[in-house]
Formats: C-alpha cells, sequence, structure tokens
C-alpha cells in the first residue's frame, strides 16, 4: 500500500501537488545535508519516508513530507519545443552543419527536440552509483565505467579516418566485440538504440566503398573532449573510473547552463553526447536510482504535467538498499531535482479533499 496516496490512486500525484503547492517551501542545504548524514538503512526502511512524515529538523519537530520533481532548468527546453519548434529545428539544421562528422547526423528531423530519458537515467544512476563508491557508501567496483572507457579509447585509437570521420572495417569491429564480450560487455547491442532515437546512439552503422563500417556518433568524440578537458590523465581508465560520476554531472550542468544561456541546440548536442557516450550495462540498483527514479519524473512531467512527487511513496516503490537520503542528495547538488517540503497536516488536510471529491 502506498503511504500518502490511496492504493490504486498513483494519477492522484498531480492533484495532490496541486493541492498543497500553496503551503510548500524550498529546502535548504542544511536540511539535505542533515537527511543524507543521518538517514540510514535502505529506502523503504527509513524512518525519513513514512507515511507520517518526518521531523524538519533536529531542532524542530514540525513534521513534514518530502515532495521531488524534475529541475525547473529543463521547462525552457520544453517551452521552447512547444512554442518554437520550426526555429528551432532550424537552428539544428545550421549547427549540425557545423560539427566535424556531420554527415553522420544528418535527417535526424524532430528526433534533435527529444530527450532519450530512459538513457538519460541510465547515465545518471551509474554516475550516483560512481560518486557514492567515491564517496565510500556505495560497494560498486568502478567496472563498467571502466570498461566503457577502454571501449571508447580502443575505438578511437583503431579506427581509420575517411569520408570525413573516423570508422572501424566489419573485421576490425568484430574482432573488438570478441575482446569485449569474452569480459562479459557486449557494446553491439547499443547498435538498436539508433532504431528508436539516433541523436543518443553510440555507434552507426555506414557503408565505404560498398562496405558496411562503424563509426562512433560525432556527439561522443566531443563529450570525450569535454571530459578529458576535467581530467587531464584520460588515458588511465582505472583512474578514469574513480571520477566518472563526478565528470557526469559536470558535463550536465554544463548542458543546463547552456540551457540556461539560451542555447538550446548547444544543450541538446551536450546531452545526446552523455547519453551516447554511456554503454555501461548498469545494474538494478543503478536504473532505479536513474531511470526509475530520475526518468520516471521526468516523463511524468512531460505526459501529465506533474510538478512535484512525494517521497515517501517513490522510497516504499523503490525498495532500494542504499542510503536514499545521499541519492537524492546528488541529484539535488546537481541541479537535477527540485525539491520541497509541505507539513504532514497539510498533505492529510489535501489527501481528505480529494476523496472527499472522490
Amino acid at each position: 500500500m502506498s503511504r500518502i496516496l490511496p492504493f490504486g490512486k498513483p494519477s492522484w500525484d498531480f492533484s495532490l501537488w496541486q493541492e498543497v503547492r500553496g503551503s510548500s517551501s524550498l529546502i535548504d542545504e542544511k536540511q539535505v545535508k542533515y537527511l543524507s548524514r543521518r538517514d540510514r538503512g535502505g529506502s523503504s526502511e527509513s524512518e525519513f519516508w513514512t507515511g507520517r512524515g518526518r521531523a524538519l529538523s533536529r531542532d524542530d519537530s514540525t513534521m513534514v513530507v518530502d515532495f521531488i520533481g524534475l529541475s525547473r532548468s529543463f521547462d525552457q527546453w520544453f517551452t521552447m519545443v512547444d512554442i518554437g519548434r520550426e526555429s528551432l529545428l532550424e537552428d539544428f539544421s545550421k549547427r549540425v552543419d557545423s560539427l566535424r562528422g556531420s554527415s553522420h547526423l544528418q535527417g535526424f528531423d524532430d528526433q534533435w527536440l527529444e530527450i532519450n530519458w530512459t538513457v538519460l537515467g541510465q547515465a545518471i544512476g551509474s554516475a550516483i552509483a560512481n560518486e557514492g563508491h567515491r564517496q565510500g557508501w556505495w560497494q560498486t567496483s568502478g567496472y563498467d565505467a571502466r570498461t566503457s572507457n577502454l571501449f571508447w579509447i580502443d575505438m578511437e585509437r583503431a579506427s581509420e579516418s575517411g569520408f570525413g570521420f573516423k570508422y572501424l572495417e566489419s573485421d576490425d569491429w568484430e574482432q573488438m566485440l570478441t575482446f569485449f564480450r569474452e569480459r562479459k560487455f557486449d557494446p553491439s547491442s547499443e547498435i538498436r538504440r539508433s532504431a528508436g532515437h539516433r541523436p543518443s546512439a553510440p555507434i552507426f552503422q555506414a557503408t565505404n566503398s560498398g562496405s558496411v563500417v562503424y563509426t562512433m556518433n560525432p556527439l561522443v568524440s566531443l563529450h570525450r573532449g569535454r571530459m578529458r578537458e576535467r581530467f587531464h590523465d584520460h588515458e588511465d581508465a582505472r583512474e578514469f573510473a574513480r571520477f566518472h560520476g563526478e565528470l557526469t554531472f559536470g558535463a550536465i550542468r554544463q548542458a543546463i547552463d547552456a540551457l540556461n544561456s539560451g542555447d538550446q541546440v548547444k544543450f541538446a548536442f551536450m546531452i545526446n553526447g552523455i547519453c551516447s557516450s554511456h554503454l555501461m550495462r548498469s545494474s538494478i540498483m543503478q536504473q532505479k536510482i536513474g531511470m526509475h527514479l530520475f526518468s520516471n519524473l521526468a516523463v511524468r512531467a512531460m505526459t501529465r504535467s506533474v510538478e512535484a512527487v512525494n517521497v515517501p511513496d517513490i522510497a516504499q516503490q523503490l525498495s532500494t538498499g542504499f542510503s536514499f537520503g545521499k541519492v537524492l542528495e546528488i541529484l539535488y547538488n546537481a541541479g537535477l531535482i527540485e525539491w520541497f517540503t509541505v507539513e504532514h497536516s497539510h498533505v492529510e488536510q489535501a489527501i481528505s479533499n480529494m476523496k472527499t471529491r472522490g
């Protein structure tokens, strides 16, 4: 059973926020740090995310319920896609031509106006796990980030220059796949991503003199170049894997900065670069915090205009084995979520009003 919304009424998330938003307050950094440091146990067991709410702080016993939603920084993107679609597509057409390897980025049309939220969520989940490991509370080894980085290094080294960009012949591609498959990592599965959303696809199939060749998405190369600017020892895959999360969140912040400055095209190029570079096959826990948490917030915002969702119900549904407070702190510090508190009495009254109306 849900902790806040009545069982069987998940669609009341929109109505609940509309009822309580006038009574909500933005959380402050002091509260975020308090929750992150004091939260214990899995998300479904923590004393902070219960149906009765939590104390506002160590010194204030007022009971509140937490709500989170997709960062308002993304609003500019949604607005421009909605009201400025044609001019935005025209800007993409002009800017794509200026990119190295632009021949592989042609004909995407309306796909430029879509964000692959599923893959972005996976990338964020992996980054959170990696950052958690660096901080000492997540037990991942960083193997996925390290292996992915090794793959891109090998592909860059083995690729030949031709028809405006680097590519791999079929035989070389198969040899590389064999090497990584033996290490339980199959990059070829990611080629299928291009069938649904080409801007976020890692690898493109192309032809050269009638032969099938494989080339990395030019946005991967741009993204990796920006990562190298932040991390100079990029050839050390093991060392890179330690800071994969920090680097990824830095790249996301840079993309959002571009969006805030009004450069929607640069924002899309950078977000798609993050997605197309992400080859790691996330663990179930990473999928929960990325795809099932962050991506779900984005989908709710886009499809049903849900601005914020109560955290106790999310915590119960995810039923994670890690500190949810620490995960929310990372998402908050990365500028990816809005975080509010509402007094529990207001939430109770709102639920009562909604039940009365049916």
